[in-house]
C-alpha cells in the first residue's frame, strides 16, 4: 500500500472514531463537531466547532451532479475561525497575508484550496463558512455530509463544499519571498502547471481575441480609485496555456492556485476555485489597458496588471506584473 493510501486509510479511521463519539455525546444533548486547525496559525489545535463564536447562519444554493440544492447552515466563518486561533502567522512583508491559503481536507482525502485574500474582510470578504449543522439534515452523526462541511456561498457548483471535513491546514508560499528591483515591466512569464508556458505581452493578450472590460472600484493608499480596464480573464489565460491536472483526482483543479508577482517581488496567491466559472466565477483580469492611464507607455502600473473586481482594498491588484505561476498548492509549491 502506498503512502497516500495509508494516509487516506488513517484519516478515514480517525474520522469514523469522531463520528462514533459525536453519536455518543448526542445522547446527552452535547453537539460534538471537531475540526483540526493546522499550520501557520498562532494556536493550532483541535476545536469543537459549536463552542466557537461568532456563530453565523446562512442559506446557500449550489448544484450537485447538475441538481440544484438549497440548504440553511449554522457554523463559523473561516476567517473568524482563524482569528479565534490567534490569527495567521505572517512576516513583515507587505500584505503577506495575501501569500497564505487554507487547504480543506475531507475524511476521504478530497481537498480544496482557499486563498486568504478571498476571505479576508479587507479584500475579497467572501463569507466562506465551516458549518456543523443544517436544516436539511445532511450534517451530524447520521448526516451524509458528516460532522462539518465547507460552505461557499455564491459558488455555482458544490465542488468546494468539502464534506466530512477533517482538517484545515494554513499554508504559505515559500519564504522568504522573491525580491526585485521594481520598475516598469513590459511583459510577464506564465509558468508552472501549464502545457504551454511562455511570455505574455499586451500584444499576445490582444491576439487571443478574448478581451473583456471591467470597471472596478477599490481603495488604495491614495484613497478610492475607480478605473475601467481591458484585458483577458485570468481563467481564460490559464486555460489557453493548457492547465495540467490529474484526471484521476476528483476536481483536482481545486487544489491549484496562481502566484502573481510584481517587478518588486510583491506577490499574491489566487486559488483556481475562486476564478473557475464552474465555482467562484470571480472575473479576475490580466489587464493591458485602462481609461485612467495607469497602464501602457508612461503608466506607473506597467504593461500588465492583475485586476480583482469586487475586492475592497487593492492589495491583490498586482502592478508591473512579471510572473504568473500555476501551482498545486495542496501538494506544495512546484517550480
Amino acid at each position: 500500500m502506498g503512502d497516500q493510501a495509508i494516509q487516506a486509510d488513517v484519516l478515514q479511521q480517525l474520522y469514523a472514531t469522531e463520528v462514533k463519539l459525536a453519536s455518543f455525546f448526542g445522547h446527552f444533548g452535547f453537539t460534538f463537531s471537531p475540526i483540526a486547525l493546522l499550520g501557520d496559525v498562532d494556536s493550532p489545535g483541535i476545536d469543537n466547532l459549536p463552542s466557537l463564536a461568532p456563530v453565523t447562519t446562512l442559506t446557500a444554493t449550489y448544484t450537485a451532479v447538475g441538481v440544484p440544492v438549497t440548504d440553511a447552515y449554522t457554523g463559523i466563518k473561516l476567517w473568524d475561525l482563524l482569528t479565534d486561533a490567534g490569527g495567521v502567522t505572517v512576516t513583515s512583508g507587505k500584505n503577506d497575508i495575501l501569500s497564505k491559503y487554507v487547504v480543506a481536507t475531507g475524511s476521504d482525502g478530497y481537498k480544496a484550496v482557499f486563498s486568504l485574500g478571498e476571505i479576508n474582510p479587507n479584500f475579497g470578504a467572501q463569507p466562506v463558512t465551516v458549518a456543523y449543522s443544517d436544516i436539511g439534515g445532511q450534517l451530524g452523526p447520521q448526516g451524509s455530509d458528516g460532522l462539518a462541511r465547507m460552505i461557499v456561498p455564491g459558488d455555482q457548483a458544490g465542488g468546494r463544499y468539502v464534506s466530512d471535513l477533517l482538517d484545515l491546514d494554513v499554508k504559505s508560499l515559500p519564504e522568504p519571498g522573491p525580491t526585485g528591483s521594481g520598475g516598469i515591466s513590459d511583459h510577464l512569464s506564465l509558468s508552472g502547471q501549464v502545457a504551454d508556458p511562455g511570455i505574455v505581452t499586451p500584444q499576445t493578450l490582444a491576439a487571443l481575441n478574448q478581451s473583456t472590460t471591467e470597471t472596478a472600484t477599490y481603495t488604495s493608499g491614495a484613497g478610492q480609485v475607480t478605473d475601467t480596464y481591458k484585458g483577458v480573464s485570468l481563467w481564460t489565460l490559464i486555460q489557453d496555456a493548457g492547465l495540467l491536472t490529474d484526471p484521476s483526482i476528483k476536481n483536482d483543479l481545486l487544489r491549484y492556485g496562481v502566484v502573481a508577482t510584481g517587478s518588486d517581488g510583491y506577490r499574491v496567491f489566487i486559488s483556481l476555485g475562486e476564478i473557475d466559472p464552474a465555482f467562484g466565477n470571480q472575473p479576475d483580469l490580466v489587464a493591458y489597458a485602462d481609461t485612467g492611464g495607469q497602464l501602457g507607455p508612461g503608466g506607473p502600473d506597467g504593461a500588465l496588471r492583475l485586476i480583482v473586481p469586487g475586492d475592497h482594498a487593492g492589495g491583490r491588484y498586482v502592478s508591473n506584473l512579471v510572473s504568473l505561476e500555476v501551482i498545486n498548492a495542496a501538494g506544495g509549491h512546484q517550480s
